[in-house]
């Protein structure tokens, strides 16, 4: 008893000099965040990778609670309202596994973190998605001269441009156009699909991260931000997606990129 005492006095004394990078929705599908821990005197190797594993492991509970679900819920304020979400987030918490642990030549212990979002019904999403939504219609394109957008080409998914807006990731963003109408949301797709694949991928940059869009993307910029996680496209960008889509169904697909 002695002894495990001194250890976990150990332990404190080295998590006050940790710290935590966080991590929203990565490209991949991905939370990650980093433990790190760094030495002081005195204090075994072995015991500052223990406490860097649990840095890393706190630091993701804490992620994954202030991750959004929609712009107006975050999984923490999900697990407070229902109970079953509550044990099902704990479950998978306690499942995942320390990716990397490492020690860098300043002395310092890093353990990194990762957990997938999607996957299937277990997934975080498949938690935390509902399961009894009224199945939407994209809206229809609200422009008179339809003249002037073009349905012949053949669009393989979408990108929206957010850089600049202080946009946060989330698990069921949605497009909206700045007319009020929603372009893109959950209730419009597919379930299996959003829950195994997600509806979007998010990249920082237009060049690279942003395959799922395919090769011939339909390329508009948000005009704003709605809530924290919902881009807002201009009226005449969001006819130009509604008509590419009843074309080409990407929407349908989720063949969507947020670059933020």
């Amino acid at each position: 008893m002695k002894k495990f005492l001194q250890v976990l006095l150990t332990a404190l004394m080295v998590m006050t000099f940790s710290i935590a990078s966080a991590a929203q929705i990565g490209n991949d599908g991905f939370v990650e965040v980093e433990g790190v821990v760094y030495p002081e005197p005195g204090e075994s190797l072995n015991d500052m990778r223990r406490v860097a594993i649990a840095e890393a492991y706190r630091a993701l509970a804490e992620e994954v609670d202030n991750l959004h679900v929609t712009s107006d819920t975050t999984i923490v304020k999900s697990r407070r309202v229902n109970d079953q979400i509550n044990i099902s987030v704990d479950a998978i918490l306690s499942g995942v596994k320390i990716a990397k642990v490492y020690r860098e030549s300043d002395g310092s212990f890093h353990a990194i973190a990762r957990l997938g979002v999607y996957g299937g019904s277990s997934s975080l999403a498949g938690v935390v998605l509902p399961t009894d939504v009224v199945h939407e219609d994209f809206p229809s394109p609200k422009m008179t001269a339809m003249e002037s957008i073009s349905s012949s080409q053949n669009y393989t998914g979408l990108i929206v441009d957010c850089r600049g807006k202080n946009l946060d990731t989330a698990i069921a963003p949605v497009i909206e156009s700045a007319g009020g109408d929603r372009v893109y949301a959950y209730e419009q797709i597919s379930r299996q699909t959003a829950i195994s694949f997600g509806m979007v991928d998010y990249s920082k940059d237009m060049n690279s991260g942003v395959s799922r869009a395919g090769n011939t993307p339909l390329v508009v910029k948000a005009v704003r931000v709605s809530g924290s996680c919902d881009p807002v496209i201009s009226q005449e960008d969001a006819d130009k997606v509604l008509v590419a889509n009843q074309a080409n169904h990407f929407l349908d697909n989720c063949s969507v990129v947020i670059v933020y």
